[in-house]
């Protein structure tokens, strides 16, 4: 008898010490707001991780949800990568306290960066407003110089090097796209961002909250978008967006589907014919072709330092290889001193040109 109330103990022992089990338990010693700040950073990963399949049908503010919680994981990538060996020990620390403790280092922690907080990884200063390119004052006025001022006789989309008319119509079988002949955003050229956009617009507040701002109402009470709110009400942010550096003539199917992936290098993703580019929507990460990497990097160069926009670690290390890797051509010079003469300042990155 004795022997099977030991073998019964010996049993609902060994199922409480499940792998399963003594995480439950450690998660009910944790008190309700740890529990809470758990949750919610498990949430925060799982939407991040969501297949490009599944977010391309929801509606415009989930996708910049979804959008928002890919860059806070990247971030966190990011960082991990930017400091190295003290994040192990972090990670030691955390894991050996108590969740009374964790909120009481999260209450620690400071607002501005510490002084040994990698540089990259700080909240920029925006610049003076009096330190601004001279840039179109709207977005179509930018588009129109970029066609008909710096491209006028250089027809040529950026990507995959399609000829394009006077009515900005895509020659498809000049660049090998001809699969894509059934498309009519392929067959029209549009003005890409480099860098995107979103990006330098999601933290603004115009772009996140654009119902704060009096002014992002039409006269009908029409509610404008966070991007035609922002270029109504930041000025920063209307001339990252309307600078002629930052905008490349592009195959629209191409500009619609690079959405605002970050660049980087690809294992899969998809292919357009012959050009080089390729797309990884699930990883939210494209691939350029090697002719214009260097191209890319001043610019994303440029815009940071113009206008205080962050690159990761990674990204400028990546951006290193790349501008050394392809140093600037002839048209990347003249494409230059084009704007430059418009816009009244150069792409140090280009006239000044080094390895990194």
């Amino acid at each position: 008898m004795s022997r099977r109330r030991a073998s019964k103990s010996r049993t609902r022992r060994s199922r409480s010490s499940t792998p399963w089990s003594r995480l439950v338990s450690w998660l009910n010693r944790l008190s309700t707001r740890a529990r809470a700040l758990l949750l919610g950073i498990g949430l925060v990963l799982v939407v991040s991780l969501l297949p490009q399949s599944w977010v391309e049908p929801l509606p415009e503010h989930a996708r910049k949800a979804v959008a928002i919680t890919v860059d806070i994981r990247e971030l966190v990538v990011d960082l991990v990568a930017d400091t190295g060996s003290w994040a192990g020990g972090l990670v030691a620390v955390v894991a050996d306290s108590s969740a009374d403790q964790l909120l009481g280092l999260i209450d620690q922690v400071p607002v501005q960066p510490p002084a040994w907080w990698p540089e990259s990884a700080a909240v920029p200063e925006p610049p003076a407003l009096d330190s601004l390119p001279r840039v179109a004052g709207s977005f179509s006025t930018a588009k129109r110089w970029l066609y008909e001022r710096v491209y006028a006789d250089h027809r040529e989309t950026f990507y995959c090097g399609c000829r394009y008319d006077a009515e900005a119509q895509v020659e498809l079988g000049s660049c090998g796209l001809d699969a894509l002949a059934g498309s009519r955003r392929a067959r029209r050229v549009e003005a890409e961002h480099v860098f995107p956009a979103a990006q330098f617009g999601n933290f603004r507040q115009c772009w996140r909250e654009p119902e704060r701002f009096a002014e992002c109402r039409t006269s009908s009470g029409r509610q404008l978008s966070g991007r035609a709110c922002c270029e109504r009400v930041d000025p920063v942010f209307e001339a990252a967006h309307n600078d002629l550096y930052n905008l490349y003539p592009a195959v629209g199917q191409i500009n619609g589907e690079r959405s605002d992936f970050n660049w980087g290098m690809v294992a899969g993703g998809e292919g357009y014919g012959t050009c080089e580019i390729r797309i990884d929507a699930e990883h939210r990460r494209v691939e350029p072709p090697a002719r214009v990497r260097g191209d890319i990097a001043r610019t994303m160069f440029y815009m940071r330092d113009t206008y205080g926009l962050r690159l990761s670690r990674q990204d400028e290390q990546l951006y290193a290889a790349w501008n050394n890797a392809d140093p600037p051509d002839a048209w990347e010079r003249e494409r230059s001193r084009r704007i430059a003469r418009i816009q009244g300042r150069e792409n140090p990155y280009i006239t000044g040109y080094r390895r990194l």
